[in-house]
Order: C-alpha cells, then structure tokens, then sequence
C-alpha cells in the first residue's frame, strides 16, 4: 500500500482561511533523474 502524503499531512496539505507560515519537518525521499523519452525503447 502506497503511503498517502496528503492524508498524513492534512496540516500541510489542506489550504487555511488565512495565510501562516508552516515548518515543515525533513522528510527522507528518493528522485530518479533521466533523459530522453521513457517510450522510445517499449516495442
């Protein structure tokens, strides 16, 4: 089961009446980086 950010984080995620600043705890993530089109080698 894939983890659902904006419902674990609804305090971050979900807009306010009235504009706060927030401090948003360091969250650990991985990006993947890559060029070219991903379709070019499916046959």
């Amino acid at each position: 089961m894939a983890f659902d950010f904006k419902k674990e984080y609804k305090e971050y995620y979900m807009p306010k009446a009235k504009p706060e600043i927030v401090t948003i705890p360091k969250i650990n993530y991985i990006a993947v980086r890559g060029m070219g089109d991903p379709n070019e080698w499916v046959k």
